[in-house]
């Protein structure tokens, strides 16, 4: 049929008349359909203040709603520090004393109530605010030993906050100058030259002063950031759902470093290159500490990827080091990490039955290190996904030492270890199997572990039938994740397991966990020893050398010689892909990827319904 109109032919126009009403007469659904991603946590999170947190879940929230002033490039392998909110990465000056933030210009926290409808742009200010919290007594930030004897001025303005109980934000501060509105100046004390790490970490972010004091009865479920995702739901150690936040400016993914050779980097490329991102329109967060359900949920398709394969389940999954037939058949890609990460089991250096420095309690701890089967953790708890730890400092970490060895301390030794526990006193008095200490008392010791991992009760099983073959009596105590982390940092605890993943690669980031000062923060062995705490500050002197590493080994042989700590292991994790799932990489400091995947969603809906 042909019309006219105006007395000129229109087929074209019909065809488009035709093209509309099809088009019209379609479903739109599928063009509006959102970009969900679901997961799993492997526990709960404690909540989102960036100054109040410390536990890698929580953390994994922030570094989606806040923005640090660096960041990491996502391919580049070694990682590589990169602009953020900043035009550029500061250069040290006046030999790493001073660093100079120039923040961009047109970045915006995401549309809340406390803006009263007006857009909120980052400024230099709110990073002075935000680093100022980090010492306010009130907050009691176990990330306070970033800035603790390390800005001028801000010790004494602490000092004085705890002395009259409140923390003065306004008294200007000689080392946070605001030169500018976009412009800070942060003069330290001594050099540091590890400090552009801290303004990398997740944590280390710009915070909106007035979202912190509206909120300020609850700033963990209040989290008003720039980044690339709000926090729209949060049912608290059960559901977590971020949604991508509209008035975010968007990044692109940089090539520049990504490995030809290397998969991963070809296929992130492919999904990812040119493209705006995030791309995910939410992000669905279940915490589930327990390992089987956690599995069992990625399994039967009820999450997108898995990451961190529970250890009981790895021969399930790669029987022989290779891909399940089953999961070969759903095109499931694995991807394979070394974390840089170390487990460790801590002493309670404050505990009076084995904490303290005298010869006799230095003996017990030993003892029950060497008593210890470190063998018997790998091969049948970890199902040999886990190297031997010989200091706290992992393969992959600037100043990791491949040749120091502490075997001596470490390996399974029963003989030595009854042989010092005899020669300090701690000998079976009454005849029923179990040791008393050198004043005679009953020794009881007691052991907490994550309640929700099926390997963390396995370990504490393993703890008290080797402490039983050397004569020492212990009980097991399973709590909750962040139960656990807040009774670590207070002290209440005998002995408990641990791990620290690496907030920088550097060796410091691992050797702090043993620094006095830290105590009540990420000292959770309380241990507090001069000669180690010297040694300490002199390595943040030093720039990455050799002198450094000589200062970290002599460090390490005195966590081995006084043994605040039982080194555990290196672990090495599978995570788990559909093929829908596009763009991933495992980054070793970055917590989460999802600022940085794709999700094919007709792949996703087809094999999900």
């Amino acid at each position: 049929m042909r019309f006219s109109v105006n007395g000129k032919t229109c087929l074209r126009w019909v065809a488009g008349l035709l093209s509309a009403f099809v088009f019209l007469s379609l479903p739109i659904a599928s063009a509006a359909e959102k970009k969900v991603l679901r997961y799993a946590f492997r526990t709960a999170e404690d909540g989102f203040d960036p100054m109040k947190v410390y536990d890698r879940y929580s953390v994994g929230i922030i570094e989606n709603i806040f923005e640090a002033p660096l960041t990491y490039d996502w391919l580049a392998r070694p990682v590589k520090l990169i602009p953020q909110t900043v035009e550029a990465i500061p250069v040290p000056e006046d030999n790493g004393t001073r660093y100079t933030l120039r923040f961009k210009r047109g970045i915006y926290f995401a549309d809340d109530p406390v803006f009263n409808g007006q857009r909120r742009e980052l400024v230099a200010k709110d990073m002075e605010y935000s680093i100022r919290r980090f010492r306010d007594p009130a907050n009691r930030s176990p990330y306070e030993w970033l800035f603790e004897n390390k800005v001028l001025g801000l010790d004494e303005l602490a000092e004085k906050a705890k002395k009259t109980g409140k923390f003065d934000y306004d008294t200007p501060v000689e080392g946070l100058k605001v030169l500018d509105k976009y412009t800070l100046q942060i003069k330290l004390k001594s050099p540091d030259y590890n400090f552009l790490y801290f303004l990398a970490m997740p944590n280390v972010v710009a915070v909106a002063r007035e979202a912190i004091e509206k909120y300020k009865d609850d700033t963990m479920g209040h989290p008003v950031g720039t980044g690339p995702y709000m926090l729209k739901e949060w049912t608290r150690r059960s559901k977590i759902v971020l949604e991508k936040n509209p008035g975010y400016r968007g990044h692109v993914m940089s090539t520049e470093f990504a490995d030809p050779n290397d998969p991963w980097d070809r296929e992130a490329v492919k999904a990812l290159a040119g493209k705006t991102l995030p791309l995910i329109d939410r992000v669905e967060i279940y915490p589930i500490e327990q390992e089987q359900p956690r599995y069992l949920a990625y399994i039967n398709l009820e999450h997108d990827f898995l990451e961190e394969t529970p250890f009981e389940f790895i021969e399930q999954v790669l029987p022989n080091g290779k891909l399940a037939p089953s999961l070969a058949k759903r095109n499931v890609s694995v991807f394979r990490e070394e974390q840089m990460e170390f487990t460790y089991d801590l002493f309670n250096m404050d505990d009076p039955v084995l904490g303290g420095y005298s010869p006799d309690k230095i003996a017990l701890r030993r003892a029950m290190v060497l008593a210890h089967d470190r063998g018997q953790e790998i091969d049948i708890i970890r199902r040999r996904q886990a190297i031997p730890a010989q200091s706290p400092v992992p393969p992959g970490v600037v100043g990791y030492d491949p040749k120091f060895n502490s075997s001596f301390y470490l390996d399974h030794n029963l003989a030595r270890a009854k042989a010092l526990l005899d020669m300090y006193g701690y000998v079976d008095r009454d005849g029923d199997g179990v040791r008393e200490a050198p004043d005679g008392k009953p020794m009881v010791l007691t052991y907490k572990y994550n309640s929700g991992a099926q390997d963390q009760r396995q370990l504490a099983e393993l703890w008290a039938k080797s402490l039983t073959e050397v004569g020492i009596k212990l009980d097991t105590v399973a709590v909750q994740f962040a139960d656990m982390l807040k009774d670590k940092r207070v002290g209440k605890y005998q002995m408990a397991s641990s791990a620290w993943i690496a907030d920088y690669p550097d060796a410091q980031n691992f050797l702090q966990l043993y620094y006095g000062p830290n105590v009540e923060q990420s000292n959770e062995a309380r241990f507090k020893l001069a000669d180690y705490d010297k040694l300490y500050d002199k390595s943040l002197t030093l720039p990455d050398s050799p002198e450094r590493n000589q200062v970290y080994r002599e460090m390490n042989r005195l966590l081995l010689s006084y043994a605040p700590v039982r080194l555990g292991v290196h672990r090495i994790f599978s995570h788990l892909l559909y093929p829908w799932v596009k763009g991933y990489k495992k980054h070793p400091i970055l917590f989460t990827s999802f600022r940085f995947l794709d999700v094919d969603t007709a792949a996703q809906k087809a094999a999900t319904q």
